[in-house]
């Protein structure tokens, strides 16, 4: 760029600030006009006479980041060269002039906006009409407007940029609407979308199962869709640990766990991604701890197995492909990498992109929150101090000598007296059952001087040593001969460092936070078996800001869809959540698509108003729900499926009812076998009674007859105790909201929604559902969380329900004669 291309005043304006810094580093974001010809400059940073701070994300796509060399010399150094690759991914230019802007050296020009391929809505939405090329290719296929308009929504978005919230009622169809624009995208220019869900299932049906089916269908002579499904590190096997722990066995495992290992090494060399998915019986904890793939324990290229790594080719395949399918967690840590290294331009945890599909995106707050905020747990630090890979012990003696191995007993005694004392202090608050929030309060709590203090003081101290004396190690280890073994080890002691480092900052966030911080939702819990594990945690009370600003606002497109988004048929409460309230607001697309099912005639709601309140008389609605499910079993034959919002009211009613059901009516009870069997046993048996918890309310999908009565045992209430749906009333009780009617009530909403749905799979499905709690007609919040829902409630007695639903299964010729 020569200074022609500098409007006179731009460098009367670079001159005069570069004087008044006195000659040092000054960054510079300048503005082109039509033409190419800057027209604009504004200052963005002061540095020194040799650096000055690059600042990227300062700059806007279409802009330039000038910076000037008080040495008159302007070649660009290696460190503007760095920078100015990232800005030219970015859509940014990268200039050095001298400190008289009497010469100009461009680095890479303002990169052209790609020009892209519009996509017609009309067309993708053709794509799945009744002859269209998906139903071509599936042949029995059912016609959907709602999906097809759902995919044109969604064609209008990635041609314009924004975000779309759209509710998918059951049977819409979603997830073709959403891959088929996705996939057309790609095809067209060349960019992938990322699609994130919060279930396995869904996630097992995107691959296993759509995208083979969409792949064939949209297929060119040119182009072949591409997807990959990209998991967390740890569900993959590293070989190097492998290599490492077999190596090491005899002194890591006892003779099964070792045998557990060979059983691994075998499979290892036939399998084909690598991941837990693939085993047919999983390793014990302790066994998979040892072999699975970390992050921060990863040498990347220094490794000498890095080209047959399962991880890796996995991130190569997403690399490469049109639709990468991930969960929320995965998103979420790569949220977090992104926000603490400020990339936003390269891959971090998952490959770099613009274009995201949320499916389930109702969770997405939630999940973020586990991963945007500290935790820390006895178990973890545990294992982090109880690591004895035999090679860094080696290197610990010959390195740094005795003086860290010392050191491990003396931070492990820290570690087990302070959660010693944590456990007694949450025990005494008894009345808190296993989550204890720590408010600002709990600084003047007596279990400070009580030893608390003293615990937490030693615990910090040792590992500040500990990370002191093995991260000298790693610096010596990185300037000796770097062999593979060397490289590996080097990776691992690192790892081990940032490990302490975040168990450190872990402990201090989550007991003894900096005044002045952001707000954040402090506690401590119980968890594991018989609440063995005690832990620790710290997340900021406000993430709608930062989804707002670290991921709405970084990506083109974002597709929010889910069979529950919107509560009393307004998205306020969920754009609220996420912030895609803040402005400036990106909301192009609000819908809600409706079910093609005919609830009216396929199903019979109902709520009995004679049984008493689960909160007044907890063990009368405890025997009503008993007496409900045995009558409706008899008139059904069974084909039941019971949801509570408690573990401790299923196993109740599992004993309340279980010797009066005989052998005639299989009772399969969460927690009595792994969730998929569960489900596996209740189709086939197609006369089964399960009873379930939480995760049975949403992302099971039981068509057909095995499935023919939905109880749901009480309106699904979030614990108002909990310790971040506490922080959040009070937020809202501070402001001047009910926190009960705008965030109690919405929630139960949803999940009551998403609870109803699991009856009414197809067109040809048939039942009842009975909600046992009467608070839903009684109370005046019943109707805006009954609202949301596909079907009218019958309201009456018990004995004027029951006989609505004989009538209604012998019209349809359900269950079977009373004996």
């Amino acid at each position: 760029m020569s200074l022609e291309r500098l409007a006179p005043a731009v460098q009367a304006f670079l001159r005069a600030e570069i004087g008044a810094a006195q000659g040092r580093e000054v960054s510079f974001v300048a503005r082109p006009d039509a033409n190419g010809r800057i027209v604009e400059a504004w200052v963005a940073a002061r540095g020194t006479v040799d650096a000055v701070l690059a600042l990227p994300g300062i700059a806007e796509r279409g802009e330039m980041l000038l910076h000037n060399h008080p040495s008159g010399v302007l070649e660009p150094s290696g460190a503007d060269l760095g920078v100015a690759a990232r800005l030219h991914d970015g859509g940014v230019g990268f200039a050095i002039v001298d400190n008289a802007v009497t010469d100009c050296y461009v680095v890479v020009e303002i990169p052209r906006r790609r020009a892209t391929t519009r996509l017609d809505p009309v067309d993708v939405a053709g794509l799945l009409a009744e002859r269209g090329p998906v139903a071509q290719v599936m042949g029995a296929f059912e016609d959907r407007p709602s999906q097809r308009d759902m995919a044109a929504y969604i064609a209008d978005v990635y041609n314009d940029g924004g975000v779309a919230v759209l509710e998918a009622g059951t049977g819409v169809g979603k997830s073709f609407a959403y891959l088929v624009p996705a996939l057309v995208w790609a095809r067209e220019n060349g960019e992938r979308t990322v699609i994130s869900t919060n279930t396995i299932n869904l996630q097992e049906q995107l691959v296993g199962k759509d995208l083979p089916v969409l792949g064939r269908a949209l297929a060119t002579g040119d182009h072949t869709p591409s997807f990959a499904l990209l998991k967390g590190w740890r569900n993959y096997l590293c070989l190097a640990r492998l290599e490492q722990a077999r190596g090491a066995q005899d002194s890591m495992f006892d003779s099964d766990r070792a045998a557990e290992l060979e059983t691994l090494a075998a499979w290892a060399s036939r399998t084909g991604d690598g991941s837990l998915a693939d085993l047919a019986d999983e390793p014990a904890a302790e066994v998979w701890d040892a072999v699975a793939a970390e992050s921060d324990l990863c040498p990347r290229l220094a490794c000498p197995h890095f080209e047959p790594c399962f991880l890796f080719q996995a991130r190569r395949r997403a690399a490469e492909a049109d639709v990468v399918v991930v969960n929320h967690h995965l998103l979420a840590s790569d949220l977090a990498v992104r926000i603490a290294s400020e990339n936003w331009l390269e891959a971090a945890v998952l490959p770099p992109y613009r274009r995201l599909v949320l499916d389930e995106a109702h969770h997405l707050e939630d999940v973020a929150a586990t991963h945007l905020g500290a935790h820390v747990s006895a178990l973890g630090v545990q294992r982090l101090l109880a690591r004895r890979d035999s090679a860094a012990s080696a290197a610990s003696r010959q390195v740094a000598g005795q003086s860290l191995v010392d050191a491990l007993p003396v931070a492990g005694r820290a570690a087990d007296t302070l959660f010693t004392l944590l456990g007694i202090h949450l025990d005494a608050a008894a009345g808190q059952g296993p989550v204890l929030r720590l408010t600002d309060a709990f600084a003047a709590d007596p279990v400070w001087p009580q030893g608390l203090g003293v615990a937490l003081e030693n615990l910090l101290v040792s590992l500040n040593a500990l990370r002191a004396g093995v991260e000298t190690i790693a610096d010596q280890l990185t300037v000796e001969d770097p062999a593979d073994r060397k490289a590996q080890l080097t990776a691992e002691l690192r790892g081990v460092v940032r490990r302490l480092d975040a168990a450190a900052q872990g402990l201090t966030a989550a007991l003894q936070p900096p005044p002045g911080g952001p707000p954040a939702v402090r506690w401590l819990e119980r968890r594991g078996k018989k609440g063995a594990n005690l832990s620790l945690a710290s997340v900021p009370l406000d993430l709608a800001p930062l989804l707002k600003e670290n991921l709405f606002d970084r990506v083109a497109t974002a597709v929010l869809t889910s069979a529950t988004l919107a509560a009393s048929g307004d998205f306020g409460f969920l754009e609220e959540r996420l912030g895609l309230d803040l402005p400036p607001a990106r909301v192009a697309v609000r819908e809600v698509l409706a079910s093609p099912f005919d609830f009216a005639s396929q199903c019979l709601f109902g709520i009995p108003t004679d049984l008493p309140e689960p909160r007044d008389d907890e063990s009368g609605h405890d025997a009503a729900v008993a007496r409900v499910l045995l009558d409706l079993a008899r008139a059904a034959d069974g084909g039941i499926f019971v949801l509570f919002t408690s573990h401790s009211a299923l196993r109740r009613a599992a004993a309340a009812v279980r010797d009066h059901i005989g052998g005639r009516w299989p009772l399969l009870v969460q927690g009595e076998g792994q969730r998929d069997q569960l489900l596996r046993r209740f189709r086939e048996s197609g006369s089964a009674i399960l009873l379930g918890t939480d995760s049975f309310w949403e992302g099971v999908d039981v068509p057909g007859r095995a499935l023919r009565v939905l109880i749901l045992a009480k309106l699904p209430f979030k614990v108002p105790t909990e310790p971040l749906t506490a922080a959040r009333l009070e937020r809202l009780e501070e402001r001047g909201v009910n926190g009960f009617t705008r965030y109690l009530v919405p929630l139960a909403a949803l999940k009551l929604k998403q609870g109803f749905g699991r009856l009414i799979r197809t067109r040809s499905d048939a039942g009842v559902v009975l909600l046992l709690d009467r608070r839903a007609v009684t109370k005046s919040y019943g109707a805006p969380i009954l609202e949301g829902l596909p079907a009218s409630p019958v309201i009456g007695s018990w004995d004027e329900i029951r006989r609505r639903c004989e009538d209604f299964f012998a019209e349809r010729g359900i269950g079977a004669p009373a004996v």
